[in-house]
């Protein structure tokens, strides 16, 4: 009777531990800055996206509801993973700036070394969050609109 105890709470105990780790290593790297950021802010009321590089403060700014569709769009399906800070070198970064309503409330920082910054000028407790981008196609779709 104490051998068959033994083996159900030794098979109890697998069974917690490979379905722990099947729920805890099945999410990783699988978000995306479309379910990160975009669920808190309201992208139909994205009044303008202002785009600065920090090299030389080159500037542009998205207006029009295609252009901020678009640029919206396109880094939606980035592939982030939150991370608690950064000791990479930076050679270069963009900053971005989100207007709602003609209020600015959220900022971006992107950084060649693959780390995106994102700052919530309202003040939430989510206030300045970094994460590490998994490829670079976003960093060199804003790269080329310079």
């Amino acid at each position: 009777m104490k051998g068959n105890k033994s083996v159900f709470v030794i098979s109890l105990i697998l069974i917690i531990g490979f379905v722990f780790c099947y729920i805890f290593f099945s999410g990783i790297g699988k978000a995306t800055f479309k379910n990160e950021f975009w669920e808190e802010a309201d992208i139909g009321a994205i009044s303008q996206i202002e785009l600065i590089r920090g090299s030389d403060s080159k500037q542009i700014l998205f207006s029009k509801e295609h252009e901020i569709k678009v640029f919206v769009d396109t880094i939606s399906e980035a592939k982030i993973k939150q991370i608690k800070e950064s000791a990479s070198k930076i050679n270069e970064s963009y900053w971005i700036t989100i207007w709602i309503a003609g209020d600015r409330k959220f900022g971006l920082r992107i950084d060649d070394n693959q780390i995106l910054s994102v700052f919530n000028y309202e003040g939430s407790e989510n206030n300045a969050n970094l994460y590490e981008m998994k490829d670079q196609s976003i960093y060199k779709y804003i790269e080329n609109l310079f």
